[in-house]
C-alpha cells in the first residue's frame, strides 16, 4: 500500500515514520511538511493511503484531505492529531480513521491493519480494459454479452465515466443505419434489455443505472484502466500505447487527448 505522510512538524513525522517502519504491505512513498507538495506528488504518483496532521498553517489537514479525495476517490485518509476538537469535522468529510497524539506503535499497527481491511473491501468485482479492444471482466473472468451491441453500450457508458448517456447519443452511436427514428428507438430498447440481462446473469445489476431516457454506470463500483490513466496512475499511463477501444470509431477523439497527456508527462 503506497503511503504518504504529511505533518508540518518534522520531528512528529519522523516519529510516525519510525512507528510505521517494517510494517508488511506498506511502502512510504512520500513525506511532506508542505501540504501543497503532497498534492503535487499525488497528481503524478500512485497513492493508496495518506496519514495527515490536521493542525497545519496555510492549508490544514481537512482541506488537504478533501483535495486528495478529488484527485483519488478511493484514497484512504487517516488523521493523526493532538486535538480531539477536530474529530467532528474530520468524520464529516468521511475520514477513514483518527489517531490521537501521543500515540504508540500499537496504535499505528491498529490503524494500518484497518487500512488494509479498507483497501481489501475496496477491491472491485468489475474491471474494464479499454487499451486496445474493450473488455469487461467480472471476478477476473471475461464477461460474455448477449450481443455485440450490448457490449458496445457498456463501452459507451464506460467512456462517459459515470455520466448519463442519453437516448439520442445511444441511437447515434449504436443504431447507425436505422431507417427511421422508430427503428432506432426499438434498437435502443432491445440493446438496453440485452445489457441488463447480461449483467443480471453475472449478478452485477448494481453497476448499471437505467433512468428515463438515459443510462449510466456507477463508476465508484468498478475499476478501469481509462479512469486510472486520467487519475495519473503511473502504471496505467505507461500501459497506454495509443490504442483505445479499438473496435469503436466514436472513441477515437479520446486517443489524441490521451496521447497529449502522456507526452506532457515525459
Amino acid at each position: 500500500m503506497k503511503t504518504i505522510l504529511v505533518d508540518d512538524m518534522a520531528l512528529d513525522m519522523q516519529l510516525l515514520e519510525r512507528k510505521c517502519a517494517d510494517v508488511p504491505d506498506f511502502e512510504i512513498v512520500g513525506k511532506f511538511t508542505d501540504p501543497a507538495a503532497a498534492i503535487a506528488f499525488a497528481q503524478s504518483n500512485e497513492v493508496d493511503f495518506a496519514m495527515l496532521d490536521i493542525d497545519m498553517p496555510g492549508m490544514n489537514g481537512i482541506e488537504l484531505a478533501m483535495r486528495l479525495r478529488r484527485l483519488r476517490r478511493d484514497i484512504i485518509i487517516v488523521f493523526v492529531t493532538a486535538h480531539p476538537r477536530f474529530a467532528v469535522e474530520a468524520f464529516r468529510m468521511k475520514a477513514d480513521y483518527m489517531v490521537f497524539k501521543p500515540f504508540d506503535r500499537d496504535d499505528i499497527l491498529d490503524v494500518l491493519e484497518r487500512a488494509k481491511l479498507l483497501q481489501s473491501r475496496q477491491q472491485k468485482r468489475v474491471s474494464f480494459h479499454t487499451f486496445g479492444s474493450f473488455e469487461m471482466l467480472a471476478d477476473g473472468r471475461p464477461v460474455r454479452f448477449h450481443s455485440a451491441k450490448a457490449k458496445e453500450l457498456m463501452a459507451l457508458c464506460v467512456y462517459y465515466e459515470g455520466r448519463n448517456v442519453g437516448i439520442h447519443d445511444i441511437i447515434e452511436h449504436l443504431c447507425e443505419g436505422s431507417e427511421s427514428k422508430t427503428a432506432g428507438n426499438t434498437g435502443y430498447r432491445r440493446t438496453i434489455k440485452e445489457l441488463t440481462d447480461t449483467l443480471k446473469a453475472c449478478g452485477l445489476e448494481e453497476i448499471f443505472v437505467r433512468e428515463r431516457g438515459s443510462c449510466r454506470i456507477r463508476r465508484e463500483l468498478v475499476s478501469c484502466d481509462y479512469y486510472d490513466f486520467w487519475a495519473g496512475k503511473p502504471d496505467a499511463v505507461a500501459r497506454f500505447d495509443g490504442r483505445f477501444m479499438s473496435d469503436y470509431a466514436w472513441a477515437e477523439p479520446a486517443i489524441y487527448r490521451m496521447c497529449e497527456k502522456k507526452r506532457l508527462r515525459r
